[in-house]
């Protein structure tokens, strides 16, 4: 077996991976949520539902939104967050926040998809701002890619 970092996709040039601990447990369980909801709800009532239209909006962000343009102003963090973005509205709901890291370096261009935040209060213990600043001052976000994403064991077939 050899090591390898395996993107979960790639978008407009950009590998995009997700955080192991933190957003890719978030996504399977609300797929999986999304799933089991398919086969409960009558499909208009589906198609409806707050989880559904959140993970469609979290795919959108995350396959296109955010790999158009991963350093637009409009994602951009200031002070001790400088080195994150953040994705709000353009298709989440009003108090949610889905956090990255950009990585542009000659050899790789990536996007790590942190966490998604909730709920957005400011001045709140459990706004997902500082709960995120919190998180950073920690050290859940190493600096490295390599670090932050750990390579995985793939066999050669692979």
């Amino acid at each position: 077996m050899s090591q390898k970092k395996i993107a979960k996709f790639v978008s407009n040039g950009w590998e995009v991976y997700f955080h192991p601990q933190l957003f890719d447990t978030q996504f399977q369980e609300m797929f999986d949520r999304v799933y089991n909801l398919r086969e409960k709800l009558p499909e208009a009532e589906y198609k409806t539902h707050a989880t559904v239209k959140l993970l469609a909006a979290i795919t959108v962000a995350i396959e296109t939104k955010i790999p158009s343009d991963p350093r637009a102003s409009y994602f951009a963090l200031t002070g001790a967050l400088k080195r994150y973005g953040r994705l709000k509205k353009m298709g989440l709901p009003s108090r949610y926040r889905l956090f990255f890291r950009v990585f542009d370096t000659p050899e790789l261009k990536a996007i790590v998809i942190l966490w998604l935040g909730f709920p957005r209060k400011e001045g709140a213990k459990d706004d997902c701002y500082e709960v995120f600043t919190k998180m950073v001052e920690q050290g859940t976000f190493p600096d490295s890619l390599n670090e932050l994403v750990p390579e995985t064991d793939v066999t050669q077939d692979e």
